[in-house]
């Protein structure tokens, strides 16, 4: 199944070459979740803020579906 992997900030370091910006289209296993996607492209997982899938908050452990967008942030500071 194919889903879009976004990620921001300082996690934009952690996508694969093929990535076009801060997004990259990942062919994974039925069953796949965020953690094990956050795993495989080596994102430090203590340093997660934030993660949304389908633009709606989610979580770690959510199991992912074909069609999904998914998207990690870290901590964010401005002023």
């Amino acid at each position: 199944m194919k889903v879009e992997v976004r990620l921001f900030a300082s996690f934009t370091k952690y996508l694969p070459d093929s990535a076009e910006g801060h997004k990259v289209n990942l062919e994974l296993n039925e069953g796949t979740t965020v953690r094990q996607v956050l795993e495989q492209l080596k994102v430090p997982l203590d340093e997660i803020k934030l993660i949304f899938i389908n633009s709606v908050h989610a979580d770690i452990d959510d199991v992912l579906k074909a069609g999904d967008r998914m998207g990690a942030f870290p901590p964010v500071a401005g002023g």
